[in-house]
């Protein structure tokens, strides 16, 4: 059986137009349920707002990225990215995503994945990405196996969320996979 084609999508860089989507983004149970995100305001995201003006990958000194995901289709918000340099020197970056829960089970997840994933090796001089995610979330493990990340191991307690320390599998690409 063949894979359904995924979703068209692009990367948009986050600025103030895309605010209310985040706020309710974030704002989603669902969409915090296994990660260590918070329900946030309209001025605690602005505010947050200036750590993601930054727009090119190669700078030497920003280490924080964010992207809003469109859909090509709609040209629709349906999620955020995000990118951190964890180690400049070793060239060593980590990536997040989050999917408005509308959009869930429609490869947006997958395809966001795919493109930011190429947009950072392109466009930086990242040598390996690597992502986590909770035990107890198979679709975001789906995402990232079927992008070509590879399952490095188990973080025990790795991150609290809704209180509790969660498990998480650690995942890894190189840029010559």
């Amino acid at each position: 059986m063949t894979e359904p084609s995924l979703p068209a999508v692009r990367l948009k860089f986050i600025d103030d137009e895309d605010i209310e989507f985040w706020e309710a983004l974030l704002s989603q149970p669902e969409a915090r349920q296994h990660q260590p995100l918070k329900a946030r305001r309209l001025l605690q995201l602005r505010q947050e707002l200036g750590r993601y003006t930054e727009t090119d990958l190669s700078s030497l000194v920003h280490r924080e990225y964010k992207w809003v995901v469109i859909d090509e289709s709609t040209d629709s918000p349906v999620g955020v990215v995000s990118f951190d340099k964890l180690d400049p020197e070793h060239r060593i970056g980590r990536i997040g995503y989050t999917i408005s829960k509308q959009f869930w089970g429609r490869g947006y997840g997958s395809s966001a994945v795919a493109e930011l994933t190429r947009m950072i090796f392109t466009l930086s001089d990242t040598e390996r990405i690597e992502a986590e995610c909770s035990v107890h979330n198979p679709a975001s493990q789906r995402v990232l196996e079927k992008n070509g990340y590879h399952l490095e191991g188990t973080k025990r307690g790795y991150l609290e969320i809704g209180g509790e320390r969660v498990d998480h599998y650690s995942f890894g690409i190189l840029k010559d996979d």
